[in-house]
């Protein structure tokens, strides 16, 4: 230990400790977990409903290319889809009754065209005879092919202008059961996004959700895009860690780290900080508290390591060798100088000191002291201070 204690139990006992030659070591101490450099992510499809997780393959389960991994749940989209079955179903009998009665309508009225047809062809044979006719049933017989001729036009009008208007109709009734059959394809083409498959071989790895801080979970609500499982691709891994801003502050990228993996205390880790993430996210939705995600390479590759295990870790902001340190309460300020009390006899000498690097424990002193000095960690009284 640096610190020893020195003086009288009376009122004016100094608390003292021996300047030393050590390494100073400025370290802090964060968590996080392993990751996969390289990951697939599986993330929520672009849905345009309220979606929510009804099943999840349990985590750490290997899964091929084609499983199922997920299955998510749109009730709002399934009724509509349902609706949409419906409404198809009605247009579709709508079109086949107007279509038979069209067909009826046109059965009838070709059949009075036959008829004419028929009537008129009697009565042409009849006016074979008008030779030996009067005069007045040769006109009646003549009236009569006139009236049906005129019988058999308008009918022949009434066909051509029903089959106009009906032909605009059923144009229409089949727009809207294209337009009806678009609606329910493409509300099938969404409820197949529901069930998510793995594309590559691996092990699954639940994702955060970013309103809870937690693992996804079945029930949860997701939104379009959210990442919902990980499958890391074994190979080369990296730790993400997590900080707090005044942690993120003091890491800079390059230095390096010892990392404990929580599950396996014998197994120590070394590497190198290398991305910090430019913005911080909120610790949950809605608070005004943020952390920071921070990425370090892994040096060591003695050890197979699974991603998703719990990793605590030492960084190293500065680490000195063989250097002179001191307890940062010996330290105090007069007049903008740095001073410490070195301990002459009875009483203590002023020194004014230069610190080169310092935390809130201890402080790397540059020039001033030699080494092996006794100085106070308290402030002396100014009776027994000299200069």
């Amino acid at each position: 230990m640096l610190f020893s204690c020195s003086g009288k139990n009376n009122q004016n006992t100094v608390l003292t400790t021996r300047v030393e030659k050590k390494d100073y070591v400025d370290k802090i101490t964060i968590s996080g977990s392993i990751e996969s450099i390289k990951t697939i992510l599986i993330q929520s499809p672009a849905v345009f409903s309220n979606v929510s997780i009804n099943y999840l393959v349990p985590e750490g389960t290997n899964v091929k290319a084609g499983d199922t991994v997920c299955i998510l749940d749109a009730n709002q989209l399934e009724e509509e889809y349902s609706k949409a079955l419906d409404e198809l179903k009605i247009t579709q009998a709508e079109f086949n009754k107007s279509r038979a009665d069209l067909n009826l309508q046109y059965l009838m009225l070709e059949a009075q065209v036959h008829m004419i047809d028929i009537a008129t062809t009697i009565t042409m044979l009849d006016s074979l005879q008008l030779k030996f006719s009067s005069e007045l049933e040769q006109q009646k017989i003549l009236l009569e092919l006139e009236k049906a001729d005129i019988e058999r036009d308008k009918i022949l009008s009434k066909l051509s202008f029903l089959k106009s208007i009906n032909d605009s109709e059923m144009q229409k009734m089949e727009l809207k059961i294209k337009q009806q059959q678009n609606k329910i394809n493409r509300a099938q083409d969404q409820l197949n996004k529901l069930i998510l498959t793995s594309q590559v071989d691996g092990m699954v790895v639940y994702a955060k959700s970013w309103q809870t801080g937690n693992k996804v979970a079945e029930g949860d609500e997701v939104w379009w895009n959210m990442p919902l499982l990980e499958i890391p691709q074994m190979g080369e891994m990296q730790a993400k860690l997590f900080v707090n801003e005044t942690h993120f502050k003091q890491i800079e990228k390059g230095q390096d780290i010892l990392l404990g993996i929580d599950a396996m205390p014998d197994i120590n880790l070394s590497g190198k900080i290398k991305i910090k993430a430019p913005v911080g996210k909120p610790i949950k939705r809605g608070s005004q508290v943020k952390y920071f995600e921070i990425i370090s390479s892994l040096d060591s590759t003695e050890f197979s390591v699974q991603p998703g295990l719990s990793v605590t870790c030492d960084v190293y902001i500065h680490r000195i060798a063989d250097t002179l340190v001191v307890p940062m309460i010996s330290i105090f300020e007069e007049d903008s100088l740095k001073v410490v009390f070195v301990k002459k006899g009875k009483k203590y000498r002023r020194q004014i000191v230069d610190v080169a690097l310092g935390n809130n424990k201890f402080a790397v002193i540059s020039s001033g002291l030699t080494g092996s000095e006794l100085i106070t960690t308290t402030r002396p009284p100014e009776s027994l201070i000299i200069n």
